[in-house]
């Protein structure tokens, strides 16, 4: 399915989710308010006589919004819920109404909110039962596109080769979107055609097959120059016709490219990216990394000044240790981290070079003899990064990203090891939470690589949140 549908889709799905509490909140009232006051007498008398007006609870569901989005994003993962069947989606809604609930719970609790139980507990099932319905409607609704002539998307594809046949499977498994492969056209006269396709004429005789039949677009797939100067003919009479028309950009590029048409002004440019650009995702992914960063600046400056004052009395040398990385892009900065070693360890490590643990330009060695006593403690606790914070408020760094190569590190990487580079840095990543030191360094690499690739704001989250177990029970740390 084309991405921008499923976006619009997705989107719209999801406000229909959050407009569900309007619609449960105000079912969960006035069965309360009818139970109370229209009710038999034997009915209302197990009921509380006092409820606070409807417009208590709906500032009490303001305020829950933002947790409520929250949860459904973390809960529904939106950019594939609806490839899923529907009890698939069910067992979603099912997470989502049980961790939302009883999260509430517990903040009433804990604020001591004065809430009516009956309502509370209507509110969930309808929440529920609504979420419920708003998939069986978009259900419905994709399938009648499927089944109505009218609503259908009718596809042409211009090729009938092996490339042509996986074309047409991937529009088939989004039949119920109303897309439909009505044949294909070959491009070429002796083309060898794959088995199994309805080939309905070739390319010459397109200009005919759209007169005598019905055609809502056309996907062209090329391979060499001269099939795109064909269809540049082409596509301007389908434009006269109001034909939708598409080319294939694959034809030499592979899965990890995000293919994008962008403007300069008047001019078109096509745009190959293997690094997140999704303007809004990396704006908020700056903002949690400000916030993140002042408040862990704030809250761990006494144990800052302790672990400072502890490494200049037990050892010397200075406080912080300051090494040159490569950030984002190969650009050079300044890191900075608790001095774990003795001073002068830089000169010592080719006495220690045959001794590394880990493949690859990276040194480990496990009882490293350069490591102080504290420096161990730093080490294993981690807290030796904490003053990588700052890096992270200077922009020269990410809360969540690879970690900072050194220089010479970088000169050993593969051309494709490169593209860890193509994002900030970060204090924590996959490596961080998967073990550390105990993963491979190609490993190690491949995780970078997927962390990119698969690269969003709530993976960041979920990194974040996984970071503190890794942390305390300082799994792969030396």
């Amino acid at each position: 399915m084309f991405h921008r549908q499923f976006r619009l889709y997705s989107n719209l799905l999801l406000v229909a989710d959050i407009l569900a509490g309007l619609w449960a909140l105000y079912f969960a009232y006035y069965l309360r308010y009818y139970l109370v006051v229209s009710a038999p007498s034997e009915i209302s008398r197990f009921f509380n006589p006092e409820l606070l007006p409807l417009p208590a609870y709906l500032f009490y569901w303001l305020t829950f919004v933002p947790l409520w989005v929250v949860l459904l994003m973390w809960t529904q993962r939106y950019s594939q819920l609806m490839r899923l069947p529907l009890g698939m989606q069910a067992f979603r809604i099912l997470q989502f109404t049980l961790s939302a609930g009883f999260l509430t719970g517990f903040l009433t609790y804990s604020f001591n909110l004065v809430i009516s139980r009956p309502i509370f507990f209507v509110f969930w099932f309808f929440s529920g039962l609504i979420l419920v319905l708003n998939r069986v409607i978009l259900h419905w609704y994709l399938r009648s596109g499927n089944i109505n002539e009218h609503s259908q998307i009718k596809i042409l594809i211009v090729g009938t080769d092996e490339r042509a046949r996986q074309v047409g499977k991937l529009l088939e498994k989004y039949k119920k979107w109303g897309y439909h492969v009505v044949g294909y056209l070959s491009s070429e006269e002796k083309e060898t055609a794959a088995a199994d396709l309805q080939i309905v004429g070739s390319l010459k005789e397109l200009p005919k097959y759209l007169q005598t039949h019905v055609v809502d677009e056309i996907i062209f797939l090329g391979s060499h120059r001269k099939d795109f100067e064909e269809f540049e003919k082409l596509i301007g009479l389908c434009g006269d016709l109001g034909i939708r028309s598409r080319v294939a950009a694959d034809f030499f590029l592979d899965s990890t490219f995000e293919v994008s048409l962008e403007y300069l002004e008047s001019l078109p440019l096509l745009t190959f990216s293997t690094v997140p650009n999704a303007t809004i995702g990396i704006l908020a992914k700056r903002v949690v990394d400000v916030l993140v960063a002042s408040v862990l600046l704030i809250v761990s400056a006494p144990l800052t000044m302790v672990a400072a004052a502890v490494i200049k009395l037990t050892s010397s040398g200075p406080i912080f240790y300051k090494q040159v990385r490569c950030g984002q892009g190969g650009r050079r900065f300044e890191l900075i981290k608790f001095r774990t070693m003795i001073e002068g360890a830089e000169d010592k490590l080719w006495e220690l070079k045959h001794l590394n643990e880990m493949e690859g330009p990276v040194f480990k060695m496990r009882h490293d003899p350069r490591v102080t006593p504290l420096g161990r403690v730093l080490r294993k606790s981690s807290l030796d990064e904490l003053p990588q914070v700052w890096n992270v408020l200077k922009g020269e760094m990410s809360m969540v990203g690879p970690r900072a190569p050194l220089l010479e590190e970088v000169q050993h990487y593969t051309t494709k090891q490169r593209r860890r580079l193509g994002v900030k840095p970060g204090i924590t990543c996959l490596w961080q939470i998967s073990g550390r030191n105990d993963i491979d360094f190609n490993k190690w690499m491949e995780l970078d690589l997927q962390y990119i690739d698969q690269w969003s704001f709530w993976l960041d989250l979920r990194i974040m949140l996984k970071t503190i177990p890794a942390v305390f029970t300082a799994r792969g740390a030396r």
